[in-house]
């Protein structure tokens, strides 16, 4: 019985080359499950900071008769994970500070060259500029759009001998995105666009003196989208 992902997820699950992972935040464990019934798949670590998704985790996993390939642990980010047990970490559908911070915590993981395949929810731009602070590169991209939401994956990799030189774009909106001119990106542009437009004509109907800085904000905000869709998208 093969586990069906949503969209989001199984784009996440493609970015995964390595044979060892382990799954931060793994919730009902199904990105797990389905990385461990791929045969190029050694060992999974399925692990979770609560206690009622690691039962549930526990339980999936067990339906699937995968006990023997995947190991599943109560740990808060990184704790539980010995430096060198896994060879990529899987972090998904959590804020983007929450996601810098368990990053943090496992630097030593980080320093030891663990890959990553990420999806904040959240603050996107803020997990590029980690990376990079930290000697990452991102080395794919992807972007979707699931039930009116849009969602972005990245897979960085350990620097070593490697320059790259990031811009404000590439941590704004992806360096792989935009080398990609990925059609999601630019749906999100426009569509960005025409919300804060829509934004700005209420604001400015209302009259208010205090609304006068948030339209300027989001007027900003559109010429720099619009800028970006003359310079990546033509």
């Amino acid at each position: 019985m093969e586990v069906r992902l949503s969209k989001r997820m199984q784009a996440v699950a493609d970015m995964v080359q390595e044979k060892r992972v382990v799954d931060i935040g793994c919730d009902h464990a199904f990105v797990s499950i389905y990385l461990a019934q791929k045969p190029d798949i050694e060992r999974v670590i399925a692990m979770d900071v609560k206690t009622g998704p690691v039962d549930i985790a526990k339980a999936n996993i067990a339906a699937y008769m995968l006990a023997d390939k995947i190991d599943v642990r109560m740990s808060d980010g990184f704790d539980k994970l010995s430096v060198g047990e896994a060879d990529a970490a899987v972090i998904a559908g959590m804020g983007g500070y929450l996601m810098i911070d368990i990053l943090e915590a496992g630097k030593e993981h980080l320093e030891n060259g663990i890959n990553l395949v990420l999806q904040p929810q959240s603050d996107i731009p803020e997990v590029r500029r980690y990376l990079d602070s930290v000697g990452y590169i991102i080395e794919d991209e992807d972007m979707l759009i699931e039930d009116g939401k849009y969602y972005t994956i990245m897979r960085a990799v350990s620097r070593n001998e490697k320059t790259v030189e990031y811009t404000a774009d590439d941590y704004n909106y992806g360096p792989i995105l935009l080398k990609k001119m990925h059609t999601v990106l630019r749906e999100y542009l426009v569509f960005s666009n025409e919300k804060n437009l829509t934004i700005v004509e209420k604001l400015r109907a209302s009259g208010s003196d205090k609304s006068k800085d948030r339209v300027k904000q989001l007027l900003d905000e559109v010429d720099y989208s619009k800028n970006i869709l003359d310079k990546y998208f033509q």
